[in-house]
């Protein structure tokens, strides 16, 4: 075969695979940008976890969970403490779904219009979240009954997880899915955003971000001083302990919907924004602890720097950062269980005697393209079908 009929061919073969891994929306309303953020924010969580499971996999600590025990861990590599900052794509993710979910409702606000029939948003919530979600709950209860756990302690925290009420009722990661957490957290938020959307009816733009500012910084405020110290284990995982980054998702939809309807050219300017942002962000999350109800802002700032930055923009839009941001649901809702699983068959190769660096790469090099790859056709057969099939007449944005 000619070489440009070969090259055809895999040009042909791709494209078909990435139109196949491609995410649809109900409304045809797609940002590139949002699914490049969900790159970043999805790429952090894997790294947190894929380091967090091969430290005691490969028998360089015993476990790492609280803060002390990653600073600890930190002393073998430099990498190990930008590993601890992705446990911060969750607050992403959270900053996101702000966002995406204002849409409407800023946009139909800026045109004197009704919001959004809110049958249709629950029942699109619902038909979109759900069955995805429940999938993954019984592929990792039967996992954790193949490795050997009772049905008899699996199930009530089964049920609790469905419901989404297992921090509320145990106050601790589910026993289930431990990421489900922050879904709980979601539907938390999922369900006030009607109410909160009111203020949003202010006429005054000025008003309306200055409160949005001001409500940012209280909600963090009130989850760095009280929450964290001070609160009971459910209050933690609970939308009072994340409310902050959700309303930073408020306020850059009251930012982006002007400058979606009069786009300003990208600037330089702005690409040296979003570095600086990203720089702020770990030097918080690493040394100036009692700044941290300042991270959603600067979290808001990143990401108008990665709209108007003009090499920010472009990588964030790169045609597969953009496709796998878009199945970012479903790698977050299985990649613990396939490290986990991966890491049982490939940790004895792992060598204590070889550097951090050497050895966690090997490693990664391996448990990476086996996690895109069965995250792909997880996404293909059990979350992409439900991105069309909605029981509202006129589903939100998603």
């Amino acid at each position: 075969m000619p070489a440009g009929g070969s090259s055809g061919t895999i040009n042909r073969v791709v494209s078909h695979v990435a139109t196949m891994l491609s995410r649809v929306t109900s409304t045809g309303d797609l940002i590139p940008e949002v699914d490049g953020l969900r790159f970043l924010a999805i790429a952090a969580v894997v790294i947190h976890h894929l380091v967090s499971i091969y430290l005691p996999a490969s028998g360089r600590m015993a476990d790492v969970r609280t803060t002390a025990e990653w600073f600890e861990a930190a002393r073998q590599s430099s990498f190990i403490p930008i590993a601890y900052c992705g446990h911060f794509g969750v607050n992403l993710f959270f900053v996101i779904s702000g966002f995406i979910l204002a849409i409407p409702f800023v946009r139909r606000a800026r045109h004197g219009q009704p919001p959004p029939d809110y049958r249709s948003y629950y029942l699109r919530r619902v038909t979109r979240i759900e069955p995805p979600y429940i999938i993954a709950l019984i592929a990792y209860l039967a996992v954790r009954l193949y490795d050997g756990h009772q049905i008899a302690h699996l199930l009530p925290n089964f049920v609790a997880s469905a419901f989404y009420l297992h921090g509320p009722i145990y106050g601790r990661e589910s026993a289930i899915n431990g990421v489900a957490w922050s879904l709980e957290v979601e539907i938390q938020f999922y369900l006030l955003v009607p109410l909160l959307m009111s203020g949003f009816r202010l006429r005054d733009r000025r008003l309306r971000l200055g409160s949005l500012v001001l409500a940012i910084i209280a909600f963090g405020l009130f989850s760095q001083l009280y929450v964290y110290p001070y609160a009971a284990p459910w209050m933690r995982m609970s939308l009072l302990n994340f409310m902050h980054y959700f309303l930073a998702g408020f306020l850059l939809a009251e930012l982006y919907l002007p400058e979606s309807e009069n786009p300003r050219p990208k600037s330089w300017q702005w690409d040296a924004v979003t570095l600086v942002a990203g720089g702020i962000i770990f030097w918080i999350l690493l040394q100036f602890g009692h700044l941290y109800f300042l991270l959603p802002l600067v979290v808001a700032l990143l990401y108008v720097g990665f709209y108007l930055g003009r090499i920010a923009n472009q990588l964030i839009r790169l045609r597969w950062v953009v496709i796998i941001g878009g199945m970012c649901y479903t790698i977050y809702l299985y990649h613990v269980m396939i490290i986990s699983q991966v890491f049982v068959r490939t940790a004895r190769f792992t060598s204590q005697t070889r550097a951090f660096g050497d050895d966690f790469i090997r490693q990664a090099v391996i448990i990476i393209p086996i996690l895109l790859v069965i995250s792909s056709l997880l996404f293909v057969v059990s979350e992409k079908p439900f991105m069309r099939w909605s029981l509202s007449k006129k589903p939100a944005v998603k």
